[in-house]
């Protein structure tokens, strides 16, 4: 599955890998991981669903592999994840997607 984040930090990423970042969220429980959404377009996402940053980066994980790192919120049109660092980068680099 391709999945994608948007991030500033798009050419340290490339060369030293993911590194989990960790938050709320809007919840009582502290999350730890990457965000990352099965979509290239980030119109009219806000940081707060992972948009934020000025470069999107693309990595390509098999479903069976991320599907329990799911973060599930209905009515969405998008999908969005949230991945352990140490997984991601298995399956990195990441590409730079030019927009």
């Amino acid at each position: 599955m391709k999945l994608y984040h948007r991030t500033f930090k798009a050419k340290q990423i490339v060369k030293h890998g993911f590194k989990d970042g960790n938050g709320y969220y809007l919840t009582h429980y502290l999350w730890k991981g990457i965000w990352f959404s099965n979509i290239s377009c980030f119109a009219g996402l806000d940081s707060g669903q992972g948009a934020n940053g000025d470069t999107l980066l693309e990595i390509q994980i098999p479903f069976n592999i991320i599907r329990k790192y799911e973060w599930r919120e209905e009515g969405k049109p998008y999908r969005e994840f949230m991945i352990p660092a140490k997984l991601a980068n298995k399956y990195g680099p990441p590409r730079i997607v030019e927009e």
